[in-house]
């Protein structure tokens, strides 16, 4: 047997940081206790913070559970809808810094459970431990910039994410069920719904009560389960040209899935990664093209990444006159500097193989008879 070659085994950034131990035990036992030798370090990292974070959690528990509790969700959030690498950073970036919304820090969502008790003084103490750009796109990290929501539901729910296929791969096929939780059982559905309503929640008493702005790219195939919670609920959509975002993804999980590995992956999950990036991919999309029209029509924007790009004031203004989403024009005079400030970004470059875009074409034609592309790639 071939040995496989071990990439970012040192890495500490690991998506599953910041859970508590009650939830860190569940996600262990799914998988029988087992973490590879290779990532005993990792275990023992996480496992240490998740000591800490659980003595946080239950002060922040005692505090505002009550006050939490008797909450209401208004206004209703705003989602963000697409695949990854289409766009959707960009977009929960630029709608976040709308002074009436705000959205999931990497802070909150690493850690979930006692961010509104240490969220002054963790970030401080953890300065060092976040490299200042992400590894796959070089797009600015820090604590206080914008972060998928579903890596702390992750963490809320212990485990009820397909994320988890990233952390233990001989189990991905297990894990995938949580994109559209369309083969969860009842009681794994209640329990996402309840944790997305707290971490929201909980958004909201941080900030002041201002509107949260949700991005997670696997909330694209849930929208039945988001509407069931937040029926009045906003969504945009951004697509971009199928080839390159499956080229994107792919690239991503070059880094990402070797920074979470908790189980040393067999060659064929790596070989395989065209295959499982279309099939996740297949299905958030067919998802998400045959459930839009749940939304109602009012309530719902989508727009073409090509498009917005060197045109984001005018694609905005547009998307806040459609949803109807008031002060346009002091969230433009906040929008403006930070444009200005991300100009000199350069997004990677990319080689599109031949036979990567006819798979792309073969295997997602849905999407691109969907969305009007064409099979020669071109943004």
């Amino acid at each position: 047997m071939t040995q496989i070659e071990i990439k970012d085994r040192w890495s500490q950034e690991q998506l599953i940081t910041g859970v508590a131990l009650k939830n860190w035990r569940e996600i262990l036992k799914q998988n029988n206790w087992h973490v590879d030798r290779e990532y005993y370090h990792r275990f023992a990292w996480i496992t240490g913070l998740a000591t800490l974070s659980s003595t946080f959690a239950a002060i922040e528990n005692a505090r505002f559970r009550q006050q939490l509790e008797e909450m209401e969700i208004s206004p209703t959030p705003l989602f963000i809808l697409g695949h990854w690498r289409t766009g959707t950073t960009h977009m929960h970036n630029m709608l976040g810094r709308d002074p009436n919304h705000t959205f999931s820090t990497l802070y909150q969502v690493l850690f979930p459970d006692s961010f509104l008790t240490t969220g002054r003084m963790g970030p401080k103490l953890l300065k060092n431990a976040v490299p200042d750009k992400r590894s796959y796109d070089n797009v600015v990290q820090n604590f206080f910039e914008s972060a998928e929501d579903e890596i702390g539901l992750m963490k809320m729910t212990g485990g009820l994410s397909f994320y988890g296929a990233i952390l233990f791969p001989d189990r991905a096929a297990e894990y995938e069920k949580y994109l559209d939780f369309l083969e969860a059982t009842p009681a794994e559905r209640k329990r996402f719904k309840d944790s997305l309503q707290l971490f929201i929640k909980k958004i909201m008493l941080a900030t002041g009560g201002k509107r949260v702005v949700v991005k997670s790219c696997a909330h694209s195939a849930r929208i039945r389960m988001i509407l069931d919670v937040f029926p009045d609920a906003k969504f945009i959509h951004i697509h971009r040209h199928p080839a390159r975002a499956f080229r994107s993804m792919v690239h991503m999980r070059e880094k990402v899935d070797w920074e979470n590995f908790m189980h040393l992956p067999k060659q064929e999950f790596v070989d395989q990664r065209w295959e499982h990036t279309a099939t996740i991919g297949g299905r958030l999309y067919t998802r998400l093209i045959e459930d839009r029209h749940l939304i109602p029509k009012n309530n719902l924007v989508e727009i073409a990444y090509k498009d917005l790009v060197g045109n984001e004031l005018d694609v905005l203004r547009g998307i806040y006159e459609q949803l109807e989403i008031p002060d346009w024009d002091q969230f433009e005079r906040e929008l403006t500097p930070y444009l200005e400030s991300i100009q000199g970004y350069k997004v990677n470059k990319l080689q599109m193989e031949p036979e990567l875009e006819q798979f792309v074409y073969d295997r997602w034609r849905h999407v691109y008879d969907t969305y009007g592309y064409q099979k020669e790639y071109g943004e």
